[in-house]
C-alpha cells in the first residue's frame, strides 16, 4: 500500500539523515518507525491495563509453591 502524507521539513530531513546513515531505504524506515510506534503503544498501553488490575502481592515462598517449585 501507497500513503502519501505531509510531514514537516524537519521531520523529512530527520528521516533522510537517518536512512543515509544507516543505509535503510527511506520508505524501509518510515514504515520501521511507523512499526515500532504501534508496538511501543501497544506495550505502554498492556503496562497500564497491568497497572489498572494489580493483585495483592504475594511472598516468595507463595510464588515458588503457586509455580510448583517448592517440594
Amino acid at each position: 500500500m501507497t500513503v502519501t502524507i505531509d510531514i514537516p521539513k524537519e521531520i523529512e530531513a530527520r528521516l533522510l539523515s537517518e536512512a543515509q546513515a544507516s543505509g535503510v531505504p527511506f520508505g524501509q524506515l518510515v514504515r520501521d518507525v511507523l512499526i515500532d510506534h504501534f508496538e511501543e503503544t501497544e506495550d505502554r498501553l498492556m503496562a497500564e491495563s497491568r497497572l489498572d488490575d494489580r493483585q495483592s502481592p504475594i511472598t516468595a515462598h507463595q510464588l515458588r509453591k503457586n509455580l510448583g517449585l517448592d517440594n
